[in-house]
């Protein structure tokens, strides 16, 4: 086997559906998609869209959301389109309205007053939500093709893992779940030059 075959996907036969997680192939030197896993929250023949769930900002809720109460949540980078947008994702259903179903207990957006009151109220709490600034999105066959090159590795995680699996060590802990055929991507350096 040549040496650079060992970190390509071997197949990428998972049709990709809402609630798929894509786990970029570790050569990606994007800054958006550098090692990242994206949950789909929409796929269709017009396009794909996700974010991106294992970048967690830095900088305090508060300071990046304007116009809500104070709150501890987290906000991570969603994908390089829309970023002067915040998005959400919940575990409430249909205590928030217009809430769309992921997968699994996982819901995309809703009325955001509502969600506001439900803070106010204390009534949601910060690992029950979780916020994005902008979203990752594909054009209808966009994605279909990067799957086809190998860009990404499709996998099907459980949502409570998604959401409690520590962000910085994510990717390399689907990438090991993924099977042994995908070990050696852990272990191609995040930054090629510095070797």
């Amino acid at each position: 086997m040549k040496k650079e075959e060992l970190f390509k996907i071997q197949s990428n036969t998972l049709k990709v559906k809402i609630g798929d997680v894509l786990l970029s192939e570790p050569f990606m030197n994007d800054y958006y998609f550098r090692r990242s896993v994206i949950l789909i929250i929409d796929h269709n023949e017009e396009g794909s869209l996700g974010v991106i769930f294992n970048k967690r900002l830095a900088i305090p809720f508060n300071e990046i959301v304007q116009g809500f109460p104070e709150f501890k949540a987290d906000v991570y980078l969603g994908g390089p389109v829309e970023t002067d947008r915040i998005f959400f994702i919940h575990t409430l259903g249909e205590m928030i309205p217009d809430s769309h179903k992921i997968c699994g207990g996982l819901y995309w957006s809703g009325n955001v007053s509502v969600l506001k009151t439900m803070i106010k109220l204390d009534l949601i709490k910060p690992h029950e939500v979780r916020f994005f600034v902008g979203y990752a999105g594909w054009d209808g066959g966009q994605l279909v093709n990067e799957l086809k090159a190998n860009t990404w590795l499709v996998g099907r995680f459980d949502s409570k893992v998604l959401l409690h699996a520590k962000p910085s060590k994510m990717w390399s802990g689907f990438v090991n779940q993924m099977g042994q055929r995908y070990s050696l991507w852990n272990k191609f350096p995040v930054d090629p030059s510095s070797n």
